[in-house]
């Protein structure tokens, strides 16, 4: 019977040899076997962690920002997959497991970090396709499957590489995009780029370039597949609308100017194009407005079709040009202290007082609906066209150790009456939507905009059936609408929202 006295003490010592094997040493394991700068990478990736758990307008654990990435390696090579089993995050290839860790707890950014390299280095020895990428290529592979999981909006830019091939004319299509598995998905139209001309959208997946599928490129391949000399062609095969479809795109270089005007002699209008909100956006406007003086312009049509946004501070900015002073114009929010902020009118010297129609369509996106919405709010500008798109989230960007840049969503914006746009966009007042100018006699206008501002999802849904989004760029029955009652003063008036004062949120 003595032999089996020591057994309670053995008992009692088990626990701390399995957790023992549970625990190993992350970090040793991928500094030994990853054949990568395992320290550099760690940095890297350690840090978008802690930037998106503590900054990401939608919440944000280090488990999930880790099992985002280690279940991306999957797009590289099928073969490989990462689980979770309760508490133990497993590693597969072809369909055995390679490795089984103990999770760390949900939100301790340094342990899953070193678990993804320690995935990393248990997955290389057993894919090829992982062993030949480079750190930029995971880091583009791995951030970006994370940045996705939070919205359409965030993703990871590497750092300019070197190997770009030299061109005498250098132009694009003018896209940003983040790798998304097989994919490189469309995050922005940039303005005057070629892509603005086409039916190309945000959202948009890209799976090949010129034939040649993403797969099976690099970074830099698929940056010189993108760039060339000025007037030729790329083609691309991509999934839209939940289709295959294909386009062709010439190549262009992105014009600097995102402020153009035309004045009409003839009835003193003046036609403001804002086409992207850029550094230069308000210094643009200011000119602008200068001419209009100079020509006694009786009324201005400010052009926001096609326009995706760009920097909200000077869309701010703009719109504080024409509203009177002391009044709300933007308040912004998230879950971190430093969204919250608020922007009151300024007093303007020699503020602009002109009948004002804004013209927007499916693709006035983010501070260009800002721009729209509160001029429309504060009765300073009839909106016509069709719903916008519908954002009003806000990216802040910030540098990563590796050199490259995430952009987060971390924060939101609401008009004065405390609406955001963010899913709904701008309604308009006078909706063009599967109109032509044989129909300009019999377009509707809406002055009440509250259901739309304060409805239900219900009372939304039915505004979108009445009028549907559509892109409209260049459409004339919008400018021929907006010079119908600018030129009018009493159907301008009438076609003002009515939104009371006292409904705003100060």
């Amino acid at each position: 019977m003595r032999r089996f006295l020591f057994l309670p003490a053995l008992f009692a010592l088990l626990p701390f040899f399995a957790q023992a094997r549970d625990n190993p040493d992350w970090w040793a394991v991928a500094l030994s076997k990853a054949q990568l700068p395992a320290e550099y990478m760690f940095d890297t990736i350690n840090t978008t962690c802690r930037l998106i758990t503590e900054k990401s307008l939608k919440p944000v654990s280090a488990k999930d920002f880790a099992f985002s990435t280690v279940k991306s390696l999957s797009t590289i090579d099928q073969k490989i997959v990462a689980r979770i089993d309760g508490k133990r995050v497993l590693i597969l290839a072809d369909d055995k497991i390679l490795k089984s860790f103990r999770a760390p707890e949900d939100n301790n950014c340094t342990e899953w970090s070193k678990l993804i390299l320690a995935v990393l280095a248990e997955a290389r020895p057993h894919s090829q396709k992982t062993k030949d990428a480079d750190e930029e290529e995971l880091f583009n592979i791995l951030i970006n499957a994370a940045l996705g999981s939070i919205d359409s909006y965030s993703h990871y830019i590497s750092p300019d590489p070197a190997e770009l091939e030299p061109l005498k004319k250098p132009a694009g299509l003018g896209i940003s995009y983040r790798r998304i598995g097989k994919y490189l998905e469309i995050t922005d139209i940039i303005p005057n780029g070629a892509a603005s001309h086409t039916d190309l959208a945000i959202g948009d997946r890209i799976s090949a370039i010129n034939g040649k599928t993403i797969t099976d490129l690099s970074r830099v391949q698929i940056l010189n597949l993108l760039r060339g000399e000025a007037g030729t062609e790329v083609f691309l095969t991509l999934r839209k609308d939940g289709k295959v479809q294909t386009r062709t795109v010439t190549r262009a270089p992105v014009s600097a100017s995102s402020v153009t005007y035309f004045f009409d002699d003839k009835d003193s209008l003046m036609t403001i194009k804002i086409s992207a909100f850029t550094e230069k956006t308000v210094s643009g406007l200011k000119a602008t407005l200068k001419q209009a003086r100079r020509k006694n312009a009786a009324g201005l049509i400010i052009d926001l079709r096609g326009n995706t946004g760009g920097l909200l501070k000077e869309a701010v900015l703009a719109a504080d040009m024409f509203l009177p002073e002391d009044l709300l114009i933007i308040k912004t929010a998230g879950r971190h202290k430093d969204t919250q902020h608020q922007y009151i009118s300024t007093f303007q010297k020699r503020r602009p007082v002109y009948p004002i129609a804004v013209l927007i369509d499916a693709q006035t996106a983010s501070s260009a609906e800002f721009f729209a919405g509160v001029l429309q709010e504060y009765r300073h500008a009839i909106v016509i066209g069709t719903p916008s798109y519908g954002k009003s989230v806000i990216q802040a960007n910030e540098t990563l150790p590796s050199g490259g840049e995430i952009y987060l969503t971390w924060a939101q914006y609401y008009l004065p009456s405390g609406f955001s746009p963010q899913g709904y966009g701008i309604y308009p007042n006078i909706c063009t939507s599967n109109r032509t100018l044989r129909d300009i006699d019999r377009l509707i206008v809406q002055t009440n905009i509250e259901p739309w501002r304060k409805g239900t999802e219900a009372e939304r849904q039915k505004g979108l059936e009445i009028c549907p989004r559509q892109t409209r760029k260049d459409n004339p029955l919008e400018n021929e609408t907006a010079r119908l009652f600018l030129l009018d003063q009493e159907r301008y008036e009438n076609a003002l929202s009515y939104f009371s004062l006292d409904t705003m949120q100060n």
